[in-house]
């Protein structure tokens, strides 16, 4: 149905700077934090720029311990209910007069400012001053600020406070835009940093998302794993699950929170650091917060391990071919209990694995595990396996998880940017050949040809994390960073214009021609000559499309100079489409907007979620959708639950196709199909005219943003554990190509001559031969 829409404002402010001092951020970042790949990020509000003790003394064991600890309060003025149950907590909670109050996370339910407003006024002012916070993945899975709002709301990425004779390190695991959460390596420095600083300390982390056995919310926990293995860490405090949770491993003993959300709950941390009692309390009737229900839970011994762990496994191997993966495991020394092994489980993402299927290792002589796992239905390629060694002495589980190549390596290179790579890579020319152009988070470029050779590099970008675009037939190359510059590099890499959006820019570009009648052209004709017209448009001339948080700017290509300015009801981070006449881009109100592309006039807006409030729209809606214009002008945009294509005209629905479309990028065949692939992993092949299906192809895994690559009637589509599958659309044939690494691909991918290539959250970029 076309509207108009009346619906409720859902504009959100998206400029980093903040008026209010937030309740959260005041607890003091490492001195490394800001340094690096988090410079793009503003600032904590009213924290200091390093702890005040490196090296503190040891407490004393009658040091008297008096914390809270909640998580999972999801602020939302929208929801009575749920804020009714967080003002209720926290007026528990000053009843209780705590020295500290620690949050795990997902304080908001999508990290508006109208949110954290919120909860700043459910904190009553005694408390003020003893609130601390870790973001969770609401406040970045739809942040437009780049991480400003939640850095200037909560805080930098690792920050420690020393109370009560503890010390208290907050992590910020989160992964801009996705759900899955990531250590970065300056967190895994600065946490190391801490640690170390800190060795006379009983030690508490806090993180969103919980770790352990079966848990895959964390995509590299081992690489944490390997830090705290040096200086171990008691107590781990998360949220995330929304469930009450006791689990120990490695040491570590781990409290996953109940919701204040949905339960009301919180936890009284009391006692001493050799006996911390811990209590759950829970509201019944958040408008009588005074009547409570109070349950012990447990008790933990803070007090440090030292040495090294004498049931951790010294080295793992793994490897074989065929069917069969033999796993070698080598203890330090003699051992009673069992070893398991089992396989890293690539197709969950950000979940977790209640039954996993562990295999029993035959214990040999000198602490040597050895048996086989059935490696059937593994793919090539790089793989990992768990190893759980379970002692009978009460100490609980230890788990250590190990890479191994399976089978042929099947990737034809690899290089290595550093930071992350979220940023879609795009190929442009260089003296007459094509070249891949990749970027990261540390801003770092590269050209690379065919063979993976460096053609040439530049690091002339703060933070990039989303797509690269070429303009002018790859002649010019369109990099966006999260400060919101943007920014045209020629073909060899030099910088061509820069342009300034005034604000954070976390979208990504979309490339139109746009009619401006009589134009003079980067190449000094007037626009028209010798130029194609967009849809029979004389003079259409080349822009890039792009929002900074709700505001959308149309950039001449060739100048850099703005064309014209729009404000959208609410955030968009898609990339918008043009046809000539009208601009076409998905919002965070669940709406598609038409503005007029000469002027940025608003012509129409659709809404494709019939779902109300703010957060539900937002998440239903196309707010991250790359809108594309079919050759007969249908305009294509997805959500959660369909891909829709809309007139052009008015907006109006001339067909849909049910399932979650909105991450991977849609493309056209030879023969003129439309190819979109869902969430589930599916390609799907319609008629563009119709809607109706001709094909659906089957991959192995969950297919998010890093989408697939159509080249010459196949589609290399990656999943986001990185298995590459190639499907042929003329035989239907399905073949997977290999698994790239160890590290989630959330990028999308390109190819360049004879190679498919895609890169990682660990930076890295991989190629595979086309078949």
């Amino acid at each position: 149905m076309n509207s108009r829409t009346s619906l409720p404002s859902t504009h959100h402010d998206t400029r980093a700077g903040i008026t209010r001092r937030s309740a959260l951020a005041s607890v003091p970042a490492l001195a490394s934090v800001g340094a690096g790949a988090g410079a793009a990020h503003a600032a904590p509000i009213g924290t200091a720029a390093a702890p005040g003790s490196s090296a503190p003394a040891k407490p004393s064991r009658n040091t008297k311990i008096k914390l809270v600890f909640l998580a999972d309060s999801h602020a939302d003025p929208e929801n009575t209910e749920s804020m009714a149950r967080l003002r209720a907590v926290m007026q528990s909670v000053e009843e209780f007069d705590p020295e500290l109050v620690i949050h795990g996370g997902d304080v908001t339910e999508h990290g508006t400012a109208a949110e954290f407003d919120a909860f700043d006024e459910a904190i009553p002012d005694d408390l003020r001053d003893r609130i601390v916070a870790v973001p969770g993945n609401h406040e970045a899975r739809w942040d437009a600020t780049g991480g400003h709002r939640r850095h200037a709301r909560i805080g930098a990425d690792v920050r420690i406070k020393d109370v009560s004779g503890l010390r208290l390190i907050l992590a910020d695991t989160t992964t801009h835009q996705q759900e899955v959460a990531w250590w970065p390596q300056q967190s895994l420095d600065d946490l190391e940093d801490a640690l170390h600083g800190s060795a006379k300390m009983p030690r508490i982390l806090v993180t969103h998302f919980p770790m352990g056995v079966g848990y895959y919310y964390v995509a590299n926990q081992q690489a944490f794993e390997d830090v705290v293995a040096k200086h171990p860490i008691p107590l781990h405090l998360t949220g995330h699950t929304h469930r009450e949770l006791l689990t120990r491993v490695n040491r570590r003993d781990q409290l996953e929170a109940a919701a204040v959300k949905i339960d009301a709950a919180y936890y009284e941390l009391t006692g001493t650091i050799d006996s911390l009692d811990v209590t759950r309390v829970t509201i019944p009737d958040p408008s009588d917060p005074a009547t409570q229900e109070r349950t012990r839970v447990t008790t933990y011994d803070l007090r440090p391990s030292h040495g090294k762990d004498p049931v951790q496994p010294r080295s793992v191997d793994a490897g074989g071919a065929g069917s069969s993966v033999r796993v070698d495991v080598k203890l330090p020394g003699s051992f009673d209990g069992a070893v398991e092994a089992t396989f890293y489980d690539t197709s969950v993402y950000a979940g977790r694995n209640d039954e996993l299927a562990w295999t029993s290792l035959s214990a040999g002589r000198g602490g040597r595990f050895t048996g086989s796992l059935d490696a059937a239905d593994l793919s090539a390629g790089r793989e990992r396996v768990h190893v759980r060694v379970r002692p009978d002495d009460g100490t609980g589980d230890r788990l250590l998880t190990v890479p191994f190549r399976h089978g042929r390596r099947g990737t034809a290179w690899e290089r290595e940017l550093g930071g992350t790579i979220q940023s879609g890579s795009a190929v442009m020319r260089h003296r007459g050949e094509d070249v891949l152009v990749v970027a990261s988070s540390s801003g770092k470029l590269l050209a690379l040809d065919s063979s993976g050779r460096t053609v040439w590099s530049r690091r002339p970008a703060h933070e990039v994390r989303h797509d690269l675009a070429v303009v002018d037939g790859g002649a010019g190359l369109i990099v966006p960073d999260l400060t919101g510059r943007i920014l045209r590099l020629g073909p060899d890499g030099s910088k061509e214009w820069t342009y300034s959006t005034q604000g954070p820019c976390a979208a990504d570009p979309g490339i139109g021609r746009i009619g401006r009648k009589g134009r003079e052209t980067r190449k000094g004709r007037k626009a028209g000559e010798n130029e194609p017209s967009g849809n029979g448009r004389h003079g259409a001339a080349e822009a890039v499309l792009i929002c900074a948080g709700s505001t959308l700017h149309a950039i001449d290509a060739d100048f850099g100079r703005k064309l014209w300015a729009s404000e959208l009801p609410a955030p968009s981070m898609g990339a918008p489409a043009c046809d000539g006449e009208r601009v076409f881009v998905g919002a965070g109100d669940g709406c598609v907007h038409a503005l007029d592309a000469d002027t940025g006039e608003e012509l129409w807006a659709t809404s494709i979620t019939d779902k109300a409030g703010s957060y539900q729209r937002f998440i239903y809606g196309p707010w991250n959708d790359a809108v594309q214009v079919l050759e007969d002008g249908g305009v294509i945009v997805s959500g959660i639950t369909d891909a829709q294509c809309l007139s052009p005209e008015d907006g109006s629905v001339r067909w849909r196709v049910e399932g979650s479309f909105q991450y991977a990028r849609e493309a056209v065949t030879e023969d003129g199909d439309l190819l979109l692939a869902n969430e589930g992993g599916e390609l799907v092949r319609v008629d563009p005219a119709t809607g109706e299906e001709k094909a659906r192809y089957a991959t192995a895994e969950r297919i998010l943003d890093e989408g697939f690559v159509l080249e010459g009637g196949v589609a290399y589509a990656a999943s986001h554990s990185g298995l590459v599958t190639a499907v042929h659309l003329d035989s239907g044939e399905i073949e997977q190509l290999t698994r790239l690494g160890d590290a989630s691909v959330l990028a999308p991918g390109a190819a360049v001559g004879d190679v498919v290539a895609f890169g990682d959250l660990a930076g890295n970029v991989r190629a595979v031969d086309r078949v």
